[in-house]
């Protein structure tokens, strides 16, 4: 496709609601190209299967970043037999620091949190807040406590 151009691509899902992600599939491109679909229930059905939040907000870690181009990166480790370079920098939702002021007491949030990570895994947790996970990969799940 060519630059300003735009596609729109028709799926069917079924028996899904919640978070999931979709990327590139050529190589490191994916390490570019990528998003937080967010599936809601079909109308007329109840959106949680916990307490409402209050708001909810996508949050998208890794957005690794080289100071070369990717293409280059992925060459070079297939070239050598080696698993490529890891990334000089990451961030959250494209950005790197601080995204949102703490919540005020009494508010729930719903963090809708994707790994978009090429080759690492990532950790996440929010210093002195009480966080429960409520779904994985666009699945509700029996709600679970964490202690931070």
């Amino acid at each position: 496709m060519r630059p300003g151009q735009s596609y729109t691509y028709r799926f069917n899902v079924t028996g899904q609601e919640g978070t999931l992600w979709w990327h590139a599939h050529l190589g490191f491109l994916r390490a570019t190209v990528y998003g937080a679909p967010i599936i809601r229930p079909k109308h007329g059905r109840s959106a949680y299967t916990f307490a409402k939040p209050h708001e909810e907000m996508p949050i998208l870690l890794a957005g690794e970043w080289w100071n070369t181009s990717v293409v280059d990166i992925e060459n070079w480790g297939l070239d050598f037999g080696v698993t490529p370079n890891i990334s000089n920098g990451y961030s959250i939702n494209e950005k790197p620091g601080d995204l949102y002021p703490c919540s005020q007491n009494g508010k729930t949030y719903m963090l809708r949190i994707i790994n978009a990570a090429l080759n690492n895994q990532l950790f996440f947790k929010i210093a002195n807040h009480k966080m429960t996970i409520v779904a994985n990969n666009a699945a509700y799940t029996d709600p679970y406590a964490l202690t931070l």
